[in-house]
């Protein structure tokens, strides 16, 4: 329940930070987490508020910018095994460019996104993709509420 609270309080605290001419009308659900759409799908536009880190960043181009992030939870199911649950971010548009990074740098990236960087993020469900390993969802980023 402190979760709960924590999210909201910290969602509207920083959207308008980090965002700009920013609106949404629709449902917002800040209960789920990435492993639960292992068993139930996302929802069409509804935001979620997602928790995880950056596995792998792959910048698809710069002009226009577009960006996909494969965002990770794991959690230990055992002293020994470890579960991972991965969704897909999409980060559209130049407002982006200056936040996604395909690498660490060695200063300032303290409000970056990078490869093994645990952040949180807005984020409505855009689609189904079809992989080897089966379907993973791919969302579309409003806003980065949270950098750990």
């Amino acid at each position: 329940m402190q979760r709960l609270f924590f999210g909201i309080f910290v969602l509207f605290l920083a959207l308008p930070l980090w965002s700009k001419d920013l609106s949404f009308s629709g449902r917002v659900a800040l209960d789920k987490t990435i492993a639960s759409f292992g068993t139930e799908s996302p929802v069409a536009g509804t935001l979620y508020l997602l928790t995880g880190s950056a596995g792998s960043v792959t910048l698809l181009s710069e002009e226009p910018f577009a960006a996909e992030v494969d965002f990770v939870e794991a959690q230990w199911l055992s002293e020994q095994e470890l579960f991972s649950s991965h969704v897909l971010l999409a980060f559209d548009g130049s407002d982006w460019a200056t936040t996604v990074v395909a690498r660490k740098p060695r200063k300032g990236f303290e409000s970056l996104v990078y490869p093994y960087r645990k952040f949180q993020v807005a984020a409505v469900f855009d689609k189904m993709l079809r992989t080897a390993t089966g379907n993973i969802p791919r969302f579309r980023v409003v806003a980065i509420p949270l950098l750990f």
